[in-house]
C-alpha cells in the first residue's frame, strides 16, 4: 500500500464497489490489504444503505465473458484435438478438471439458452461438446 492516510470511506474504493468490483479485486488494483478495503466498505454501507443493491446490480449486469474465457475456447479446442476426447471432471490433472468444469458451465448455459454467442460460435468447432456424455454412455451400454 502507499501508506497514505485515507479518510474512511475512500470515495474511489466505494465507486469501484458500486461499479461491481469485489473487495479483493479492489484491493489488488489499489495495492491495499483486503481487510482495509473491507473496513472502508463497511463504513460506506452504513452511510449509504443502497450501496449493496447497486453493487449487486452492477456485478450482475457485467458481460459474462472475459478475454481469459475467450482464450479458453481456443485452449479447449486445441486440447480436444490433441487428446481426442473431452476433458474429465475426475482427472488427476488440475488443469483438465478446471477445463471440464468451465465446459460444464457453458453446457449448462447452452441448455438454459443463456450462452454468450462468442462462446457458442467458438465451441461449435468442438464436436459433441454440448451433449450429455453420461446419458450417451448409459445408452451405449444398454444397446
Amino acid at each position: 500500500m502507499d501508506r497514505r492516510l485515507r479518510r474512511a470511506p475512500d470515495a474511489e474504493w466505494v465507486l469501484m464497489y458500486r461499479l461491481g468490483l469485489n473487495r479483493r479485486r479492489i484491493a489488488a488494483l489499489v495495492r491495499a490489504e483486503p481487510a482495509t478495503v473491507g473496513y472502508h466498505l463497511v463504513i460506506a454501507r452504513r452511510q449509504e444503505p443502497g450501496l449493496d443493491a447497486a453493487h449487486y446490480a452492477a456485478a450482475a449486469a457485467k458481460p459474462g465473458r472475459s478475454p481469459t474465457d475467450l482464450s479458453r475456447v481456443e485452449e479447449i479446442t486445441a486440447w480436444i484435438t490433441a487428446e481426442g476426447r473431452l476433458p474429465r471432471d475426475h482427472s488427476e490433472h488440475k488443469g483438465e478438471r478446471s477445463t471440464a468444469r468451465w465446459l460444464s458451465s457453458r453446457r449448462r448455459e447452452a441448455a438454459e439458452g443463456t450462452l454468450d454467442p462468442a462462446y457458442r460460435d467458438g465451441l461449435a468447432r468442438v464436436p459433441g461438446w454440448a451433449g450429455n456424455h453420461r446419458s450417451a454412455a448409459d445408452e451405449a451400454r444398454v444397446a
